[in-house]
């Protein structure tokens, strides 16, 4: 086989380490790849900040296109398809990552408010690979869970299924939190841009929180400003923007917490990711993949990764929350953010930009440990389920 010329967004890990048997591998970032880049480029692997379409692959030798995200919404998949270009995603890469986040910004809200995570009703709007984790980790933090999918409840309906999904409307009338993983579409049977508008934002209930890590254009974000100013939304969360990559600073200081779209950037997502482009080149090229080159990152030392019990003296609330931001401390991500309100619009987009490219190595709840008789019985479940940390060595009563 020819030695292919392979491009890679630089915020793609191990990419040298997966692609390298297959060619030359260049690096470029992602919103600065252009015509001129991938002239001469067979494989081209990209992320959610470099829009692939004409504009970008006429005339260039690209056949095959990877992106390493779960959204496809910046691939023109069609043109693609006319220029017999294969693409290849990595749908559910980063789920485990976008559900820590929406875990570590429930606990920190619940935090500042000093209000209990216990009973509270959580509804999801878009119950795929993100959703659907959520949906079973929340009720170990003591919530009930409200699920909306309605392109799940057709098929299963057209299945003779029995479903658990109730409309938009019941939804919104019985939550207190609600939280968006949809896919951006804009036609079809089920659009999503400005699902959350005036109107969506009128039926929650008083005191709501609203969490978005979906895509920036499902929120009115004008409807969203004024709902967390006038009620009923008592807090919010966003980690993606209309305006990507200069978001409204009004926006940015109205809500509680804010991040540059980087829910789903836990390392061991990113890599998944690059792993599932790597397997399906190897398809494409009939090739098998090498487990070697697959292999999962290891912590820098067997300590880096272990967590500290906190004090068993705190409230459940608190105590949760102590031990899940030591696995991730959204409050990092939100102060970083909330330097680029003071920002030029330029100087805005360059920061928003490098915060991502520069993401700290953050690694997934499930990769934490603690040691098994730190847990207090009250928090087995919220610690394994929830949190989704593992409780390492034998219990205390066993040891000699």
């Amino acid at each position: 086989m020819a030695e292919l010329q392979i491009l890679a967004d630089s915020n793609i890990p191990r990419a040298e380490r997966m692609f390298g048997q297959f060619g030359t591998v260049r690096r470029r970032p992602g919103p600065d790849i252009s015509p001129a880049d991938v002239r001469d480029v067979d494989v081209l692997l990209v992320r959610s900040v470099t829009p692939v379409g004409p504009d970008l692959l006429e005339g260039s030798s690209v056949r095959f296109v990877g992106s390493a995200t779960i959204g496809t919404d910046h691939v023109d998949q069609a043109y693609l398809r006319t220029r017999g270009i294969e693409f290849a995603h990595a749908p559910g890469s980063n789920a485990t990552s976008v559900a820590d986040y929406v875990v570590a910004a429930l606990l920190e809200l619940a935090r500042r408010s000093g209000a209990s995570l216990q009973n509270r009703t959580v509804g999801i709007v878009g119950c795929g690979n993100i959703g659907g984790r959520l949906a079973r980790r929340l009720p170990a933090l003591g919530m009930t869970v409200l699920r909306n999918d309605p392109p799940l409840a057709e098929a299963a309906e057209a299945e003779g299924r029995s479903h658990g999904f109730v409309a938009l409307e019941a939804l919104l009338d019985r939550a207190d939190i609600v939280t968006l993983h949809v896919p951006l579409k804009t036609e079809g049977p089920y659009p999503t841009r400005h699902l959350a508008d005036a109107e969506f934002f009128g039926r929650l209930q008083p005191g709501a929180w609203f969490l978005n890590t979906s895509r920036g254009a499902v929120v009115d974000e004008r409807a969203l400003r004024k709902a967390r100013t006038h009620g009923p939304v008592d807090a919010a969360v966003l980690d993606v923007w209309t305006d990507e990559p200069t978001p409204d600073p009004s926006l940015i200081r109205a809500v509680d917490l804010a991040t540059p779209h980087i829910a789903g950037y836990a390392y061991d997502g990113k890599v998944r990711g690059t792993a599932m482009l790597y397997e399906a080149l190897c398809e494409h090229l009939g090739g098998e993949p090498r487990k070697d080159v697959m292999r999962a990152p290891r912590p820098v030392s067997k300590d880096a990764l272990r967590c500290r019990p906190p004090d068993p003296r705190l409230s459940r609330n608190d105590w949760r929350h102590e031990l899940g931001r030591q696995a991730y401390d959204i409050c990092i991500d939100d102060a970083s953010m909330r330097a680029l309100t003071e920002l030029s619009l330029e100087d805005r987009k360059a920061a928003f930009t490098g915060l991502r490219a520069e993401y700290r190595r953050r690694r997934e709840m499930r990769q934490h440990t603690l040691p098994r008789s730190a847990v207090p019985p009250e928090h087995v479940r919220a610690v394994e389920e929830g949190l989704t940390m593992h409780r390492a060595g034998r219990p205390a009563e066993h040891r000699s």
